[in-house]
């Protein structure tokens, strides 16, 4: 009885945990290819 408590809780904070990371990454700014890619392209310019 104690084990399946045990399971039960380890399954409601790991749901819990992967409804949170992809609430985040649903709410993160994605971003354009020159935002993301601007340092590179900085550098490969001054080649």
């Amino acid at each position: 009885m104690r084990r399946l408590v045990f399971v039960l809780a380890l399954l409601v904070v790991a749901s819990a945990g992967i409804s949170a990371s992809f609430a985040a990454v649903h709410h993160a700014k994605t971003s354009t290819f020159s935002e993301r890619f601007a340092p590179a392209l900085e550098l490969m310019a001054k080649r």
